[in-house]
């Protein structure tokens, strides 16, 4: 008589706990980062741009490389480029998306223009790293055009300049995601994380020397919204995301991170008291749709089927 497999239940009911512990890291996530443009708004009306910039990154950094000091003795000369370039394009999306507001852009605007990086990958992928985009993936951008329209578009057909600039930093963003994956083959993506954090902060302080960005005074609250940046946005966010995608599909890890955008909505009408149009809100639901439907590929062949599921 033939014996049947042992079911170890006991492994499987690991398996599903770290599988709801990952989730709820990556909905944690999710939820800081959304309300962190509010506190974002908050900080640049009394702080310059590379000033919160540089302090976000320095403290992070430090952080994190307190985190990783085990580690420090793998770092070469590939870890550094991989450094320089992800810290880099990290800088710039961070720049332009804190210097949008200053020209107007609200929290919530902030979180959804943001969020089309997520659409806006897959084309750099094409450029950079020779993966062409998938129908799924066009059709996405095409709705996710319709609803920055709709959320930036104003009487004289114009996007105003603060949204001009948050749909860069989502391209600088979207740039930073395809160097994370080129330069993580391989590596430590905490320790690339710590380095990349690290260049950021040293170039935000760069550029609060050539801007003469230092401020006169900084208030506790204003000191207290660059710290939630740096600490709970940046450093516990990072190491959340890492652990969380650890043990999860990276489709519905992407899928639960988008939220962001919702979260940071949530929290503008609640901190900020931003007014929501039904334009805008249109707006919001068809970015968001179109990040979702930029996760799945609906363009599979038959044959392509037919190996996935040789029993059918």
């Amino acid at each position: 008589m033939e014996k049947r497999p042992r079911v170890n239940l006991g492994s499987i009911y690991m398996s599903q706990n770290k599988k709801i512990w990952a989730t709820l890291a990556l909905l944690l996530t999710a939820a800081i980062w959304g309300s962190a443009f509010v506190f974002q708004k908050f900080a640049v009306d009394e702080l310059t741009t590379s000033f919160i910039v540089a302090s976000r990154f320095t403290v992070a950094g430090i952080i994190t490389a307190i985190a990783t000091i085990k580690k420090w003795h793998r770092i070469d000369k590939e870890y550094l480029i991989g450094g320089l370039v992800t810290g880099s394009t990290m800088v710039l999306g961070s720049g332009l998306q804190t210097i949008a507001m200053t020209y107007g852009t609200t929290p919530g605007k902030s979180a959804f223009l943001t969020s089309a990086y997520c659409v806006i990958v897959p084309f750099l992928g094409w450029i950079f790293m020779k993966e062409r985009p998938k129908r799924n993936h066009i059709i996405s951008a095409a709705i996710c055009l319709v609803g920055i329209g709709l959320i930036s578009l104003e009487g004289s057909m114009k996007i105003t300049f603060g949204d001009g600039l948050t749909l860069l930093c989502s391209g600088a963003f979207a740039a930073n995601i395809i160097s994370i994956a080129y330069y993580c083959r391989g590596r430590d993506p905490m320790l690339l994380t710590m380095l990349q954090i690290c260049v950021a902060g040293i170039l935000g302080w760069i550029s609060v020397f050539v801007t003469r960005g230092f401020p006169h005074s900084i208030s506790l609250a204003a000191a207290g919204n660059v710290l939630y940046l740096a600490i709970f946005s940046t450093a516990v966010c990072l190491s959340l995301q890492s652990i969380g995608l650890k043990y999860i599909n990276a489709t519905v890890g992407t899928i639960i991170l988008s939220l962001e955008s919702v979260f940071g909505v949530v929290f503008s009408v609640l901190l900020f008291k931003e007014e929501i149009t039904i334009k805008m809100a249109m707006g919001f639901v068809v970015i968001f749709i179109a990040i979702i439907l930029s996760q799945f590929d609906f363009t599979k062949t038959v044959d392509e089927k037919i190996v996935e599921n040789p029993e059918n």
